[in-house]
């Protein structure tokens, strides 16, 4: 939607432009070109752009291997300003590679009573369906410290968003059209909370992680 809509406005900036030029040299009537839309020809300029980078000064004996407090390049930096950092839509397709489009939740908090694919895998080129029935429990934990997350809703989703399964299919396109049409049914289940206050009435909290002590 929005490079149909970057498309139109271009073209319909260019438009205002010609006419505008054409009315100047008197090719055509003035009167063509509504006031209120002869802006839209304009060229718009940005202001000069400035910045600045702030970073603390170590003193000049420090040794040039100790970086402790010498401003660092992030690793990728080069790679990016340059345009040779390779990201996902970048790599060339490969044989017999498929796309994969996800199933969201629609619901802030719920209990899925039923998860059905058999429409969405009905459609030629959609290979497979997964959800957390097609990991084990330790496989479908996840989490950059405690794994207290899931891969796929086991159940219930918390958040609406949340990741309930995958499609696989032989293109984009396709398999963002077979995400949608899996039918997932829900029961909602309350208190349902997204404010700090809601988790104060309600004293939902996190359960503190378990501290490691030495002894």
């Amino acid at each position: 939607a929005y490079r149909r809509a970057l498309v139109v406005s271009l073209f319909f900036k260019a438009y205002l432009a010609i006419t505008l030029k054409l009315s100047k040299s008197g090719i055509i009537s003035s009167d063509d070109l509504p006031p209120e839309e002869r802006s839209g020809a304009e060229t718009f300029h940005t202001p000069v752009l400035k910045s600045a980078q702030l970073f603390e000064r170590v003193c000049s004996d420090q040794p040039t291997c100790d970086p402790i407090g010498r401003p660092q390049v992030h690793a990728a930096a080069l790679k990016q300003a340059t345009g040779e950092a390779i990201y996902t839509d970048d790599i060339p397709r490969m044989d017999g590679e498929v796309y994969l489009a996800f199933v969201l939740s629609t619901k802030p908090r719920a209990k899925i009573t039923k998860l059905d694919a058999s429409e969405a895998l009905a459609l030629e080129g959609v290979h497979q369906f997964f959800s957390y029935k097609d990991l084990t429990e330790h496989e479908n934990e996840v989490g950059p410290v405690f794994h207290d997350e899931h891969v796929f809703a086991a159940g219930e989703v918390h958040c609406y968003g949340q990741i309930i399964g995958a499609i696989a299919a032989d293109n984009k396109a396709l398999a963002q059209r077979a995400s949608r049409l899996v039918k997932v049914e829900y029961l909602e289940l309350s208190p349902v909370i997204v404010t700090i206050e809601q988790a104060i009435e309600h004293k939902s909290y996190f359960p503190d992680y378990p501290r490691f002590v030495t002894k």
